[in-house]
């Protein structure tokens, strides 16, 4: 079960970026609008391979009810198809205050690999860091996700406040 710690910086407050990361979460977990479908990737580059074209794996993902933190979302997900043959993850995205009018996402877990003995060699000598470059990939779209998301909101209040007066 290797363990995972990612995180990213985003350059909007705490509050409204937990806010977008939830509501981001569940609409894959519920596979609603353009998250139908959201899919684990990695680049063919990634795997060794000439670089013209990336894997893509859809998951199923769950979001836990009643974590400790108003900010963080136990979540697990594995593959929709073949789960099997595809690693699992577990763990916690987090959002935490930063610096003034920042926060930083964060990512923790482990995923467990799949065939057991043939899944660790794999893991370790044919694929080595595929399943965690797949977990970056994932944090970095969750976190340009949830600041445009944020972003938008602001720049919608601040368009009905300037309109308004």
């Amino acid at each position: 079960m290797p363990e995972i710690r990612l995180q990213r910086i985003l350059k909007v407050p705490p509050d409204p970026a937990a806010e977008a990361l939830g509501a981001l979460l569940h609409a894959i977990a519920e596979q609603q609008g353009p998250w139908r479908g959201f899919a684990l990737h990695i680049g063919l580059g990634d795997l060794h391979l000439p670089d013209v074209g990336y894997v893509a794996v859809p998951i199923d993902l769950t979001v836990a009810s009643g974590s400790s933190r108003k900010q963080a979302f136990d979540i697990t997900f594995r593959a929709t198809s073949h789960p099997s043959a595809f690693p699992a993850f577990n763990g916690t995205f987090a959002v935490d205050p930063h610096e003034l009018g920042e926060c930083t996402l964060h990512l923790a877990g482990h995923y467990d690999l799949p065939l057991q003995a043939v899944g660790k060699l794999l893991d370790l000598a044919l694929t080595p860091g595929v399943a965690r470059q797949s977990l970056e990939n994932f944090i970095e779209e969750i976190a340009a996700a949830c600041a445009a998301r944020v972003n938008a909101r602001e720049a919608d209040f601040a368009r009905y406040r300037f309109y308004r007066l």
